[in-house]
């Protein structure tokens, strides 16, 4: 593979992450926020609940970017390779 295409396979992961981490969850039909955002209108029965579905959606989310991120470092670095040459 070249660098320019898992530098975009790397964005497409970040992307996913992100846009993953923003769709809202819910927990017993009760609306929870997003993975990186928590819900205002939460009640306080349903808080526990929500706390257990967002961080199993954070799981995910946070794999799908640090992936994508991995993949971008090697991207970069793969197109800036360290020469030593001997003389």
């Amino acid at each position: 593979m070249s660098p320019k295409a898992i530098a975009f396979v790397g964005l497409l992961l970040v992307g996913s992450g992100v846009l993953a981490g923003l769709m809202s969850v819910t927990s017993g039909g009760e609306p929870c926020g997003s993975t990186f955002f928590e819900a205002t209108s939460a009640a306080t029965d349903q808080l526990a609940g929500c706390d257990d579905v967002r961080n199993l959606v954070r799981i995910p989310v946070t794999v799908l970017i640090t992936m994508g991120a991995v993949m971008l470092l090697a991207a970069f670095l793969w197109k800036r390779q360290i020469t030593v040459s001997r003389g």
